[in-house]
């Protein structure tokens, strides 16, 4: 079993300590930029590492000046744990403030408060510096796990502080993040001689092996990690809340810039719209407005944003509201992701949030935000997530590793398996073609029913003589945002809703299944004796509508009422039999061509007593009908043909 781990936060004001601190604590200078080492002054990120007893423990130093908190949000993602650091002489300052209020909207939910510099003052002092940090921590909402005043020029409290983080990574480590998909946001990447591109971050959750395929986004390029190392310890793998580099073959440091993320693949995808929960928004010396331009801080990419508030706000600040995050640029994120939010130039710090639908539609008059499914999405149980997860999904080809980064599930087999229980339960409907699987929730199929069901009632009302589409003509019914190669599983299942009827062959309402009015019935038994009548030289559409002083049209739709009811036979556009009187035909070419072999065209005109005009067509259709067949200049009997009468 390996050791517990944790990943560390030192935060707190420029010069108040805390690169000396980590020095003293782990023996390494977290300074690795010539400038940071010549100026005394932490501008980018620090990393060290050290092994307390058995526990593993890796700090992330960040920028406390105030130019370099996009630097300190990026180190701040995949800290499990942070120190404040507020020096004895100086106590609480504007970057303390300001770090304490993005560590805990970044998630982070304690911290230890360190009084550094303890050397510079007496005890008394000490204590009250450190009073006076734990009151800034209640009012932000951070718990407070313990204290410690530390010198690091003399040593001074660095022992016990170790023991003390040591005792925070074994009680964190029970409560470590369960999700098993490997994801690492990269903090740096960096030209290793002989080796290629190395980058770092501080891993969110998983785990990865040496060999391992990788996406790496927001591109989506799939790469390969040859070799891991964590601080200098070369690794067949690595799991957990942890530092690690991974040396990644075959690109460049451009195409890996602070920002970027690495995967497990089928995880993440990448989104330009994003539903959150904002925990708080300020707007200090104005009113915030519904739409805003901001800076988001997500992972460790920060990048332009709009916010869209779902409700007007109202004064200069706002708690637990809901958002829609518009990036200008594809992120990638995922279910309970924590961001921050600054303003415009990136000058102060003014809110922050969690992620709770990555993958969004835009919110719209017609199509509003459903904060009831929000909600349970954001503080639900896992099959409560999943399920609402769907349900404002829509119609989405299901991929079972996406749906677990959506609704925060710890990997594609639970969602798998909420998956068939949601279906056994009734809320779910499983869809398939093919290879392609669709679960589509069960308020998702109501709707389009009642759409479908609507969208027929006018088609019949246009109609009112046909008995309603033909099945082929259905599938083109299905919304379009369903993806093409389930269309016909969607509309093949609608149709067992009790609305829908299939009559000869069409789709009809159920409250239309009865057939046409009284008086085209009436009209139809007519045209069915007037077709009779004629025997096998039947009258056209239009002489049909002569003879009983009939609108055309009428007439028309009606003829191919009967077709679609089994009462007519069409046989080109302009020539119709009874239904009875085509079995009819058939029977008697049929009996014909048995006791005489094959016949020609001509003997089939005299056999029917009719003319050119009806016999070429008619016997084009039993041809295509497989009734009989053509061999040369004469016709056989065909495999359709009906069977002699015993």
């Amino acid at each position: 079993m390996s050791n517990p781990q944790l990943v560390v936060g030192v935060a707190g004001h420029i010069d108040h300590g805390k690169s000396a601190l980590v020095r003293a604590l782990t023996g390494t200078d977290p300074d690795r930029l010539p400038e940071e080492q010549a100026r005394g002054m932490t501008i980018d990120l620090g990393f060290a590492h050290i092994r307390a007893a058995d526990a593993d423990i890796w700090f992330v130093d960040v920028p406390g000046h105030e130019r370099f908190i996009r630097n300190m949000v990026a180190g701040a993602t995949g800290v499990g744990f942070a120190l404040l650091v507020v020096a004895a002489d100086d106590s609480i300052m504007p970057q303390t403030r300001e770090h304490a209020e993005a560590l805990k909207l970044l998630g982070i939910e304690s911290c230890g408060i360190v009084v550094s510099k303890t050397d510079l003052v007496d005890a008394d002092w000490a204590e009250a510096v450190e009073a006076e940090a734990r009151d800034l921590a209640d009012e932000i909402g951070l718990r407070v796990e313990f204290g410690a005043h530390v010198s690091s020029q003399t040593g001074v409290g660095i022992s016990p502080l170790l023991d003390a983080l040591a005792n925070v990574t074994r009680r964190r480590a029970k409560n470590a993040d369960r999700r098993r998909w490997f994801r690492m946001p990269i903090d740096r990447a960096f030209l290793a001689p002989g080796r290629g591109v190395v980058v770092t971050g501080s891993v969110l959750h998983g785990a990865v092996q040496a060999g391992d395929e990788l996406d790496l986004w927001p591109t989506g390029r799939r790469v390969r990690a040859r070799d891991l190392q964590t601080h200098r310890e070369q690794r067949g793998d690595a799991a957990g809340s942890m530092r690690l580099a991974i040396n990644i073959p075959g690109i460049s440091v451009e195409d890996a810039p602070r920002g970027c993320e690495l995967a497990v693949p089928a995880y993440l995808l990448t989104t330009q719209r994003c539903d959150a929960q904002l925990e708080w928004l300020r707007a200090p010396g104005k009113r915030l407005r519904r739409r805003m331009r901001l800076r988001l801080h997500i992972g460790t990419l920060d990048t332009l944003v709009e916010a869209r508030l779902a409700d007007p706000p109202d004064g200069r600040e706002i708690r637990n509201a809901w958002a829609q995050l518009v990036p200008a640029e594809p992120i990638v994120a995922a279910w309970g992701q924590r961001f921050l939010l600054r303003d415009e130039a990136a000058t102060r710090t003014l809110g922050g949030g969690v992620i709770v639908r990555p993958y969004a539609q835009a919110w719209t008059a017609k199509a509003p935000p459903d904060l009831a499914s929000l909600e349970i999405i954001r503080a639900g149980k896992p099959r409560s997530r999943l399920e609402n997860v769907i349900r404002l999904g829509g119609l989405r080809e299901t991929r079972e590793a996406s749906l677990a980064a959506e609704a925060g599930l710890n990997a594609a087999e639970d969602a798998r398996a909420q998956l068939a229980e949601l279906v056994q339960r009734g809320g779910l409907v499983r869809l398939e073609s093919g290879a392609a699987v669709m679960h589509v929730h069960v308020d998702t199929l109501e709707r389009i029913a009642t759409r479908l069901a609507a969208r027929l009632e006018k088609w019949h009302s246009s109609h009112p003589r046909s008995i309603g589409p033909q099945l082929g003509e259905w599938t083109g019914w299905a919304p379009k945002r369903c993806p093409e190669r389930l269309r016909g599983a969607l509309t093949e299942h609608v149709l067992l809703d009790q609305r829908f009827v299939v009559t000869s062959g069409c789709v009809t309402l159920a409250t239309r299944a009865g057939g046409v009015s009284d008086a085209d019935a009436d009209l139809l038994a007519r045209v069915v004796e007037r077709l009779d009548s004629a025997a096998f030289q039947p009258p056209s559409i239009d002489e049909v509508a002569t003879s009983f002083g009939k609108q055309e049209k009428r007439v028309r739709e009606l003829f191919d009422y009967g077709a679609a009811s089994g009462a007519l036979t069409r046989v080109s556009n302009d020539i119709w039999f009874s239904a009875q009187r085509w079995r009819d035909l058939c029977h008697r070419v049929s009996a014909a061509l048995r006791q005489r072999g094959p016949l020609s065209m001509s003997e089939i005109k005299n056999e029917l007593a009719t003319s050119r005009k009806y016999a070429v067509p008619i016997v084009e259709r039993l041809d295509a009908l497989g009734v009989t067949r053509r061999v040369g200049d004469a016709r056989t009997l065909g495999p359709a043909a009906p069977p002699s009468p015993q």
